[in-house]
């Protein structure tokens, strides 16, 4: 992410990054009618709002997860204010971002959610009697797998289920020293292929997302595509999605032992429940 990426020297680079991608726009804008539709208010938000006005077009901004943190700071948080108040149209991909936008910038902020990529999905399919608790995401702190494997190593062992995280990223060593002294049976296959997750989702009886922050949680609603029940944390655009008590559970983001809970009392067949849930994702819904 750019956030990441723009600090120390780095940053020196954004700058003439922001000039290039604007006056990129403007050329094309200027061949004929068109919207200016940027993701993220930085850098997607900042370019769309410049080009829409030096070409006296329309611009649209699209929240995702990443724009509350970079806003962090007073700076960015004018300029997240400036640019979307700017925007012609307002858009989070979920309700929680929508509301961030909206305090932020005292303007209508509408909910668009991420598209769901059909082809990589299975159709849902009978939940395996000895499937793996999977978990999805970069091996990071803050998709919170660290406490999804303390949760696990809080089950009974006679019970405890194995475990498997598809992802790769720098937490990869300290997952498996944390599995190995837990007890818990972990298993890290690295990154796959879009096409391939259907395959784990499908082995999977139940889909953790411990994250402690998302912007949209697009893990949690493949996993209901999917027809998996989900234990989710209360983050981004999890509960949009996650009926509590009917397609999954939900908890508060850090405390493994209300995860281990969750995991305990799920029933992996209110999994059937999910593709309804998402059934206004395709990409159809989104033209």
């Amino acid at each position: 992410a750019m956030y990441r990426e723009a600090r120390g020297l780095k940053a020196l680079l954004v700058v003439p990054m922001l000039i290039s991608m604007t006056f990129a726009m403007i050329r094309q804008m200027r061949s004929g009618p068109a919207v200016a539709y940027g993701h993220w208010w930085i850098p997607g938000g900042l370019v769309a709002v410049l080009a829409a006005r030096c070409t006296r077009q329309r611009s649209v901004v699209h929240l995702h997860g990443s724009d509350v943190v970079i806003a962090q700071n007073r700076i960015f948080e004018w300029l997240a204010r400036l640019v979307l108040r700017h925007a012609d149209v307002r858009l989070g991909v979920s309700g929680s971002l929508a509301e961030w936008g909206r305090s932020v910038s005292q303007r209508e902020v509408g909910v668009l959610a991420m598209p769901l990529d059909e082809d990589r999905l299975p159709a849902p399919s009978p939940v395996p009697e000895h499937g793996f608790v999977l978990g999805v995401g970069r091996l990071v702190p803050e998709k919170g797998f660290d406490v999804l494997i303390e949760a696990v190593g809080l089950l009974d062992k006679q019970q405890r289920p194995a475990l498997a995280i598809v992802g790769a990223g720098p937490e990869r060593e300290a997952l498996l020293e944390r599995a190995r002294r837990l007890g818990v049976d972990l298993h890290l296959p690295g990154a796959v292929s879009p096409r391939e997750m259907g395959n784990w989702y499908r082995r999977a009886r139940i889909v953790a997302v411990p994250s402690r922050r998302e912007g949209f949680g697009l893990v949690g609603v493949e996993a209901l595509a999917a027809g998996r029940a989900v234990v989710a944390t209360t983050v981004g655009g999890l509960p949009d999605f996650v009926d509590h008590g009917v397609s999954g559970l939900l908890v508060e983001p850090n405390d493994a032992a209300a995860f281990a809970q969750a995991l305990n009392l799920i029933d992996p067949a209110w999994g059937s429940r999910g593709p309804s849930r998402v059934v206004g994702l395709g990409s159809e819904a989104h033209g």
